[in-house]
């Protein structure tokens, strides 16, 4: 009797938090974090649930909306915001059969709770985090990752892509997907592992989570904004020739997450998950990851070598997950190379021609030793034997 109340109150206890939650992030009005709590109906379907499952999770979730709208939370009138937000209240429901199971005893589904869980606590803690550490001003090396870009390109990427936006609306429609449904990908890409079995390498889960934190940490070594924030109304039509500006750090509190960028990385993590689900799921992580490179530069949060950082980062994650220290040592130092380098100036010593040598080397160098191919002969998440 007392092991039934326990797991009956820890029901309620479940139900009441996700209800707070929902409240406190305006879950129906933030689509960010809508697709955090969307995703877990991806991690549940993977699971294979019976129908019974799938109507009780599907009823929890309406149940859920409903006591959103009673309690007077805030409704977005976007059309895919709506869409998401349906999705996350979905997932609300799916989280809450799937503690009921861990709650009773089914291993599985304490398993795919705990992948459910981890981009709403990621989201959570990483918001704390970046409060904290942008609270004061920060030299930022903004003019400097511009240079960088410079010695590159005639033409700053931002503009460029800005201009193929205007040319071709169905690509800037499909970058915006990308880097607002960022979050929807990874538990997208972990329930097509657990459906079909191929659950047993690094998990893109713990990955995210673990590249995230890697990131936060880095943001810290060369802190800048990316060029919207940067040059303010300039951007992107009206960007200064990078041999105008002044290249010396100026103070700024404003959010310094620009390099290494978290949103290619993450893109790239989905691309190394799908390497073991087939084509299909490649192609489709390739279109997801081009559009967020897009999007990425397009909307002015970073520059394009934020991009080229995140590769090698991605090599370190991954291979520090499997326990291989040596590429994940050559991964992280790779990238504080590059954070030296950019920061110093020291590329300025170096021709476009060099520069773009170092970039092909990075990314060379991060695919090589995952020894990723067209169709991989050992999947880059595999575990090791």
């Amino acid at each position: 009797m007392a092991a039934r109340a326990y797991k009956t109150i820890g029901c309620l206890a479940v139900i009441f938090s996700l209800v707070l939650l929902a409240g406190i992030w305006h879950l129906a009005s933030n689509s960010m974090i809508a697709c955090g709590f969307f995703g877990a109906c991806f991690i549940f379907c993977g699971t294979r649930p019976c129908g019974k499952l799938l109507g009780a999770a599907s009823t929890a979730g309406v149940g859920y909306a409903a006591i959103y709208w009673l309690l007077r939370g805030p409704f977005d009138r976007d059309p895919m915001v709506a869409v998401l937000s349906a999705g996350a209240f979905l997932g609300l429901g799916t989280i809450t059969v799937m503690a009921w199971q861990a709650l009773w005893g089914a291993a599985q589904a304490a398993g795919a709770l705990r992948d459910a869980l981890v981009l709403p606590a990621f989201s959570f803690i990483a918001g704390l985090g970046m409060d904290w550490a942008n609270g004061s001003a920060l030299p930022t090396y903004d003019h400097l990752l511009y240079a960088f870009d410079g010695t590159l390109l005639r033409i700053a990427p931002g503009e460029t892509i800005n201009a193929l936006y205007r040319s071709f609306p169905w690509i800037a429609s499909g970058a915006s997907f990308a880097y607002s449904g960022l979050l929807l990908f990874p538990p997208l890409y972990r329930g097509w592992a657990l459906y079909r079995g191929r659950s047993k390498g690094v998990n893109i889960m713990h990955a995210f989570a673990i590249a995230g934190v890697a990131g936060f940490i880095l943001y810290q070594v060369c802190p800048a904004e990316g060029p919207r924030y940067a040059f303010g109304a300039a951007f992107p039509d009206h960007l200064p020739d990078w041999r105008t500006v002044s290249l010396a750090p100026y103070l700024n509190a404003g959010v310094h997450n620009a390099i290494p960028s978290m949103h290619m990385a993450w893109a790239f993590l989905v691309l190394w998950s799908a390497m073991e689900l087939g084509p299909f799921a490649i192609a489709a992580a390739g279109t997801f990851a081009g559009f967020t490179a897009l999007a990425t530069i397009g909307t002015g949060e970073h520059y394009l070598v934020d991009l080229v950082v995140s590769a090698p980062l991605v090599l370190a994650v991954t291979a520090g997950l499997r326990r291989d220290i040596l590429r994940c040592t050559i991964g992280l130092t790779i990238v504080l190379g590059w954070l030296i380098y950019l920061r110093s100036g020291a590329f300025l010593l170096c021709s476009g021609a060099t520069n773009w040598m170092l970039i092909a080397a990075t990314l060379g160098t991060a695919v090589a030793a995952e020894r990723v191919a067209l169709w991989p002969l050992r999947s880059p998440l595999s575990a090791p034997e």
